[in-house]
């Protein structure tokens, strides 16, 4: 399960044939795991991690200009 997870925490998910099926994996900053995209149907958890990957890439731009000046 590490490449899965080191891709979908790189590329943001990935799409995977399994058995015939297609199953997409997102990658939930909230949880800091790979999860189906059927469990992040629910909005409140979507918005969640969302929150949570913008709030950790405006921290990093935010290190990034203080390390400037």
């Amino acid at each position: 399960m590490s490449g899965l997870r080191m891709i979908c925490k790189l590329y943001g998910g990935i799409t995977v044939r399994e058995n015939g099926k297609t199953i997409k994996y997102l990658w939930d900053y909230n949880r800091d795991e790979p999860v189906r995209e059927e469990e992040m149907k629910d909005r409140e958890k979507f918005d969640k991690s969302e929150k949570k990957k913008w709030l950790s890439l405006q921290k990093q731009i935010t290190d990034k200009q203080k390390d400037l000046f």
